[in-house]
């Protein structure tokens, strides 16, 4: 969970050096779930967002089959990754509170985008979406190692919470 200044959000050349998780974590967590969700891997997954009640930050676009969840951290099981953000942003923001909401009929439309405010491929400095691809492709699933704990093809843990 990285969180940016308003400063940091509109440099838009500091947010594309960012590394891939930093730059999936905060700002382009829509683009890396969509990427995720055009690719095979992605099959039978839908996209979810986590949007904050009036007043809060921390909104973020994931994608779930509803046991798995796959966003920047690559693979979790979903009560371990909602239990573990939910934790996180109550530490950060103390009162927070927040809806998870299934968005498969909104994701990716103009309203989508409009409403949310939300950046659009081409509003980067450069399209971010080969690079959700490429970050996609490096955690491709290699199975189920223990109840609710997914590794990726780099071995290790993920949200070892």
């Amino acid at each position: 969970m990285i969180f940016r200044t308003p400063a940091q959000k509109s440099d838009l050349e500091w947010s594309w050096a960012r590394g891939d998780r930093a730059f999936f974590a905060a700002g382009a967590c829509h683009i890396l779930a969509r990427a995720f969700l055009t690719n095979p891997i992605g099959h039978g997954f839908k996209p979810m967002m986590i949007v904050p009640g009036a007043g809060f930050r921390g909104g973020h676009v994931f994608a779930t089959d509803g046991t798995t969840v796959f966003d920047y951290h690559g693979f979790s099981s979903h009560a371990r990754f909602l239990a573990h953000y939910f934790a996180k942003i109550s530490r950060i923001f103390p009162g927070w509170q927040g809806n998870v909401l299934d968005i498969t009929d909104t994701f990716w439309t103009d309203d989508w985008f409009d409403v949310l405010q939300m950046r659009r491929p081409h509003q980067y400095h450069r399209d971010p979406s080969e690079r959700a691809a490429v970050f996609v492709a490096k955690m491709q699933p290699k199975r189920i190692r223990e109840a609710g704990q997914i590794c990726c093809s780099c071995g290790r843990e993920q949200m070892g919470i």
